[in-house]
């Protein structure tokens, strides 16, 4: 405990922390719905352009719209991502104040700085000097560098025609901006503060999507690219660590399956009939208002219907994957690289090959996100054990609340 004594110089004394070793907040059914998030992400960017490329027009197919909707509906992944990392934090803020009757700023950007930076950036530098040598890797110079200012997403944002690798790592410079403040308010304010933040964040973030998204032409991708749109996915988490206060609902499991389903289907609807991810489509601001709250009501659900299930019921292998999510959602486009890659190489040299892409592309098409789904678990196993658990161990010596183990 000693580091903990020079970081902070109102000290806490041994037998102190020691009792706070028992304030632990885990949940290991949140790391289960993590990883399907992560699920329907990776479901979004496995779903080609060109399979659903017209479905918002009226004489586009059936099977068109159907896969257009589920490719749409996995970008709300991330929302889910974004409410469950402001449910936990939020939630570990709390908890902390509550123990510790302040909460130690310094100490959460260290821990967050030790958590994304070393993968975010290390992936980052990786790409930048792999694109000097292979194409498909390349990253113009501006990106990198908006990259490392965290800054991606206002940048994609400006650029939205361009094509390039890691576009998925918008996220985390919006994840980045909205904790810059966070933790300062929560200490400053407390808890209130964050209430009264959180409730001013939402009506804020619809009032920019009505706005930003008065201008038709990349609509669909500037207004999801908005730092003040996907804030209210953290508002809504927040609320939700404060409405509950450390209680758990108790729900059926039957009734957890519902709103599961009914979860998914907001997401669906969004998707479908609010268009709010269709390229192309001709929406007015208020149906982008209307989406953007069927995609927070479908996280809410699909939060709702997990939290507190017993662990149990949850099989080792998601939570483990949900645990490894951060690494599963960095790698999955390095594994999209390194397996059509693999693929090209393997159909120079099978003519076979060659013949049944022709024959059955869907057949094709699936074996090759299956077995880039098989590459991600393994780059993010390796990294999580190698690469980032060295920092994590790092990160628990300023850790005042106790989440889950290394």
């Amino acid at each position: 405990m000693a580091t903990r004594d020079i970081v902070f110089p109102d000290r806490v004394s041994r037998a102190e922390n020691a009792e706070n070793k028992t304030h632990r907040f885990y949940c290991p059914e949140l790391d289960a719905l993590r990883f399907f998030a992560f699920l329907a992400v990776y479901l979004c960017h496995s779903i080609p352009n060109t399979l659903v490329a017209g479905a918002s027009n009226a004489n586009s197919g059936l099977e068109s719209r159907i896969l257009a909707a589920i490719k749409d509906a996995g970008n709300f992944g991330v929302c889910l991502f974004f409410l469950l990392s402001a449910f936990l934090i939020t939630e570990l803020l709390r908890r902390e104040a509550e123990a510790y009757s302040r909460i130690h700023a310094g100490a959460f950007y260290l821990r967050r700085i030790l958590r994304i930076w070393p993968l975010y950036f290390g992936i980052t530098i990786v790409y930048a000097l792999g694109g000097r040598f292979f194409p498909a890797l390349h990253m113009e110079p501006g990106r990198v560098l908006a990259y490392f200012l965290l800054a991606g997403n206002w940048y994609i944002a400006l650029h939205p025609w361009i094509l390039t690798p890691l576009r998925s790592l918008w996220s985390i410079s919006v994840e980045e901006q909205f904790y810059l403040a966070w933790p300062l308010l929560a200490r400053i304010g407390g808890m209130r503060a964050l209430a009264a933040a959180s409730l001013t964040i939402v009506p804020l973030s619809l009032m920019t999507i009505y706005i930003v998204s008065a201008e038709k032409m990349y609509a669909y991708n500037t207004v999801w690219l908005n730092s003040f749109t996907q804030f209210q996915f953290f508002a809504w988490g927040a609320l939700l660590a404060l409405t509950l206060n450390g209680g758990v609902p108790k729900i059926d499991h039957v009734v957890r399956a519902a709103m599961a389903c009914a979860g998914v289907a907001l997401w669906l609807l969004a998707a479908s009939f609010a268009q709010i991810k269709r390229p192309g489509a001709d929406i007015a601001s208020s149906q982008f208002c209307f989406g953007y709250l069927l995609v927070a009501a479908g996280c809410i659900v699909l939060f709702l219907a997990v939290f507190g299930m017993s662990s149990r019921r949850l099989p080792d292998w998601a939570v483990y994957l949900g645990k490894i999510s951060f690494g599963l959602y960095v790698f999955h486009e390095v594994a999209f690289f390194v397996v059509d890659e693999a693929q090209k190489h393997a159909a120079a040299f099978v003519p076979s090959l060659r013949i049944w892409s022709l024959q059955c592309p869907g057949c094709i098409l699936a074996a090759n996100k299956i077995i880039a789904l098989c590459v991600t678990i393994l780059f993010a196993m390796l990294s999580y054990r190698f690469w980032e658990s060295p920092f994590l161990h790092l990160k628990r010596r300023f850790t005042w609340i106790q989440s889950r183990d290394i």
